[in-house]
């Protein structure tokens, strides 16, 4: 289990890799809120996408991952290999380490871009 510490470098490494994108692939992220728990530290964190942009990073209380549209919960090893690129969120969410809670027509909008 990783700690606190390597979780934040992780989302650090995740919001800079998605800027770093060409604009015409940031182009094809969805307007959209999301959460992610990361269940075994039992910490969460929030932001938006907007523009392609991922804004207003930040942790919030766990509790309130249920009001963004896109949720996501995996433990803080697999937030790190996705970070890391050594887990796809494909073969993730696929094996069931990365569970996606959305409605339909968001994950239509999502897959676009993943």
């Amino acid at each position: 289990m990783a700690d606190i510490e390597s979780v934040d470098a992780a989302l650090d490494e995740i919001v800079a890799r998605l800027a770093s994108l060409e604009q015409g692939t940031r182009a094809k992220i969805p307007n959209i809120s999301v959460s992610v728990w990361i269940r075994d530290l039992d910490i969460a964190f929030s932001g938006r996408f907007d523009g392609g942009a991922f804004l207003d990073v930040g942790h919030i209380d766990p509790g309130e991952v249920v009001k963004a549209a896109l949720r996501l919960t995996l433990t803080s090893d697999d937030f790190i290999e996705l970070a890391q690129d050594r887990l796809s969120f494909g073969a993730g969410w696929a094996k069931g380490r990365i569970k996606v809670d959305a409605r339909f027509r968001d994950l239509l909008a999502l897959r676009r871009f993943l």
